[in-house]
């Protein structure tokens, strides 16, 4: 009897087990094909020498820059110049009615050729002993005098035609120089500017100061002109700090466009090319991606791809600085990088800093 009933119980078990086998063979996963290695372009992390770099703003004026201002005091009979007019060394501007300065001009030639006869005749007198010590004295005193006010005349005659005091362009013209207006000394004409050559004075910091020598290169972008880029150099360097900032002002000088595009007032950006130079770590600037809006390279790590977050330092053409993040020797991948995930497997090809291939 009991043994039936084992016989019954084995017997159930094994249908069981039969019923069940299929849905666990249903339990088990299927095994998925690998995916293929992604084939990449991809160079070795090497340090190279970076040229170290000060940037800096400031404004752009003419080489040489003249504010004219009267001085003389009268009515304007002419006015010579205009707006952006190019005008001459010692070209007349303004024309001021002389009438009183040529008469006491004409009066202090005739005081001083009649001083100047006189002494002839006390020298000649003297000379004869028939003139004393303090007669010759006081006629070559008179002559003198008589001299300084006839310079005198003559530069307030001059000054009623007012001249460029160098060559260049027309930047400012006064409202009130206009013909029949009255002229006080002091008033203000205009201002020239030679903008053949430029230059900018710009501030940079202590730290800087040290490193920058007269002569150094310079690039000066100027946003006004298509941000064009022009070549320049350090022209002066300030013996001490500006006392309101406690920056240090240095010059650069540059020459103009054959158009004299770049106008005197002009925001300019300077970049100073120093002699220092610094070995750092440096990948293409094709390289570097943004990830979680940080940026990051992708590296082969036991052939396949891994992030690295890193931080960047200067820009050098197509090549970029790196801080930390990577290491020398690793292989950063530079081609594909937009189709590729973490954990990818890599097919690299090496290539040389030029693009051909290692």
């Amino acid at each position: 009897m009991n043994t039936y009933k084992f016989l019954i119980v084995g017997l159930l078990l094994i249908a069981i087990g039969c019923k069940e086998s299929p849905k666990e063979a249903q339990d088990i996963p299927e095994t998925k094909p690998e995916k293929a290695p992604v084939p990449v372009e991809a160079m070795r992390v090497t340090r190279d020498i970076i040229s170290r770099e000060i940037h800096a703003s400031g404004v752009a004026s003419g080489i040489r820059e003249s504010y004219v201002v009267s001085e003389t005091q009268g009515k304007i009979e002419k006015v010579r110049f205009n707006l952006g007019q190019w005008v001459k060394k010692g070209q007349i501007l303004v024309e001021v009615n002389a009438t009183i300065q040529y008469a006491a001009l004409e009066q202090a030639k005739r005081a001083a050729s009649a001083a100047s006869l006189n002494l002839k005749v006390v020298q000649k007198l003297f000379d004869e002993g028939n003139a004393s010590e303090a007669e010759l004295t006081n006629a070559q005193s008179q002559t003198t005098g008589t001299i300084a006010q006839l310079e005198s005349a003559q530069k307030a005659y001059n000054d009623c035609q007012i001249r460029s005091p160098i060559s260049g362009h027309i930047a400012q013209k006064d409202r009130t120089i206009e013909p029949g207006n009255v002229l006080a000394v002091g008033a203000p004409v205009g201002r020239i500017v030679d903008i053949s050559a430029l230059k900018a004075t710009v501030p940079i910091g202590e730290m800087e100061i040290g490193i920058v020598k007269r002569g150094m290169p310079a690039s000066i972008k100027v946003p006004a002109v298509n941000n064009q880029t022009f070549s320049g150099k350090v022209s002066a360097i300030a013996a001490g700090s500006d006392p309101t900032t406690g920056s240090y002002d240095i010059e650069l000088t540059w020459k103009n466009t054959k158009e004299r595009a770049i106008k005197s007032g002009m925001s300019v950006k300077v970049t100073i090319t120093t002699n220092d130079i610094d070995s750092v770590l440096t990948v293409p600037m094709k390289a570097i991606i943004e990830k979680d809006r940080k940026d990051a390279v992708l590296v082969m790590q036991d052939n396949k791809a891994a992030i690295r977050f890193i931080s960047l330092g200067r820009i050098h053409g197509n090549k970029a600085e790196i801080v930390n993040g990577i290491s020398l020797g690793d292989i950063v991948v530079t081609s594909g990088m937009t189709v590729l995930n973490r954990g990818d497997s890599l097919m690299v090809t090496m290539v040389s800093e030029n693009g051909g291939s290692q």
